[in-house]
């Protein structure tokens, strides 16, 4: 089968595997005090979001600065120079380089940042002093790009170097209206 690029694709849902992993992560948040569940709107999120918030009784919000990368018209193409081209530029994007090149017509770094910063600037903002946790679903992309900016003790080389599976937690604590990540994907991480 092959793999389609499928970032803004509302088409591609769960599969019975995701279906199943959704509920197993609903299942391990279920003892954790969370307040909030922002996904994004893309269709596989969406229904994470809703498997997850009807576990926890949770309203669920769609929210686009969650949306994986725009990758222009490298979307629904499955070829190896599409995806030869999609992981080169994303690379260069995790050193450093390139920022401000945009994927094909679609979104650049600078882009995703420019949606995605703002949004969870002002959602920490909301939430501080409020007991309990806010749960994000989103993809991975986005969160290989943007959690380096936001998290005081992770690197793009840091999260460049681990796998990300369907399903994983990533877990920030906010100190001082700065966030720093606990835990990745199963992983303890240093305050520094």
């Amino acid at each position: 089968m092959q793999k389609i690029i499928s970032n803004c694709d509302e088409s591609h849902g769960l599969t019975e595997t995701g279906i199943q992993q959704a509920e197993a992560l609903a299942d391990r948040l279920s003892i954790e005090n969370i307040i909030g569940l922002y996904t994004s709107p893309i269709l596989r999120a969406q229904q994470t979001g809703r498997i997850i918030a009807e576990k926890l009784n949770l309203p669920v919000v769609v929210e686009n600065a969650l949306r994986e990368n725009d990758c222009g018209s490298l979307e629904g193409r499955g070829d190896e120079e599409a995806w030869a081209t999609m992981i080169e530029l994303f690379q260069e994007w995790m050193q450093g380089k390139r920022r401000d090149v945009a994927m094909a017509g679609g979104e650049s770094f600078e882009d995703i940042t420019k949606r995605f910063m703002p949004f969870i600037k002002e959602l920490i903002q909301k939430s501080q002093g409020k007991p309990g946790s806010i749960l994000l679903v989103s993809h991975g992309g986005l969160l290989y790009t943007m959690l380096p900016l936001l998290l005081e003790n992770v690197t793009h080389e840091f999260a460049g170097s681990r796998i990300m599976t369907n399903t994983s937690l990533v877990i920030a604590d906010e100190k001082d209206g700065l966030l720093f990540c606990r835990e990745w994907c199963g992983e303890r991480v240093k305050d520094s």
